[in-house]
């Protein structure tokens, strides 16, 4: 009997990661049809039903379960052992795909890609700036960073370094409001919520007396910090924004530090990655890059 060839492999485990025919074709580059007909004709060379699938919900049988696993773990073999032969280690080449906030993307990531594609110029970098919190297995990329917390317990993270906020105004609204002058002032101040740090509007401050903890309400919350930092520029409100973000706009004074005798819990800046034994080497000089250039070289994975 004929084995399925690898294309046919990795299409399944494409379909399963994505969680639908649509999501994989995208990242297989191909069409959702061409992918029913290779998964049809694996359960029908097998002689066994591999998913359960409907309009509206999609799962696998039990032994697509035990077959996902046997295959995964056979194509990430594969992987290894061209690797290997093709030297990547030494000279890391081929596609690599990033997903990165919007913002930090632009303003943190952007001015060190010359650097690294001139290191290793066998690699191609995608980038995919969005402020949402990408499914890295469902969009096919490598990696992807995050600033703040982390959720994904099935992903493997590295930190890559931390980002001090800074609470600020502009001067003209805080001619009209006041400044504040305890972390208790801020429930009577408008304040601008970054969402993709916190999903609660509430600000946590620490000073002599420890960490101080604020409901805070405002006319605007966001996940992306440029778009908080022209509101506050605008005299909409209070922002507590990553210094990445805020430019010139402290030193030219369109920004105001408020609160200097407080401070706020950094944000973390880390690296995720699939949770697998073997880490590609584009994604392993990546990440070592940025700890290089942006935490100094510190920083290690865990799970």
């Amino acid at each position: 009997m004929d084995r399925p060839d690898t294309v046919t492999l990795e299409t399944f485990v494409a379909v399963v990661e994505a969680q639908g025919f649509t999501r994989a074709a995208e990242r297989l580059e191909t069409t959702a049809g061409a992918v029913s007909r290779r998964i049809s004709a694996l359960e029908a060379h097998l002689g066994l039903r591999l998913l359960n699938r409907t309009t509206r919900r999609f799962s696998l049988t039990e032994a697509g379960e035990h077959y996902f696993r046997d295959v995964s773990a056979i194509l990430q073999a594969l992987t290894e052992a061209q690797d290997r032969a093709s030297h990547l280690a030494e000279a890391p080449g081929g596609n690599l795909r990033v997903a990165a906030p919007l913002s930090f993307g632009v303003r943190a990531l952007a001015p060190l890609l010359p650097a690294f594609l001139a290191r290793y110029p066998n690699l191609h970098v995608t980038l995919d700036l969005d402020d949402r919190m990408v499914d890295i297995l469902a969009t096919g990329a490598d990696l992807a960073l995050r600033i703040g917390s982390l959720t994904d317990s099935s992903l493997v993270a590295r930190r890559i370094t931390e980002f001090r906020r800074v609470l600020c105004a502009a001067p003209g609204y805080l001619a009209r409001r006041g400044e504040p002058q305890t972390p208790a002032d801020l429930a009577r101040h408008a304040c601008l919520h970054y969402s993709n740090v916190a999903p609660r509007d509430e600000w946590t401050l620490i000073g002599p007396n420890g960490p101080e903890t604020v409901v805070v309400t405002g006319p605007l919350c966001a996940n992306n910090g440029d778009l908080l930092r022209q509101a506050a520029i605008a005299g909409l409100g209070i922002v507590a924004l990553p210094e990445f973000l805020l430019g010139d706009d402290l030193a030219v004074g369109r920004l105001v530090p408020i609160l200097t005798g407080y401070g706020t819990a950094p944000l973390a800046c880390s690296a995720l990655w699939p949770s697998r034994q073997f880490v590609p080497a584009k994604v392993r000089v990546f990440v070592e890059f940025l700890a290089e250039t942006l935490g100094g070289g510190e920083g290690r994975a865990e799970r």
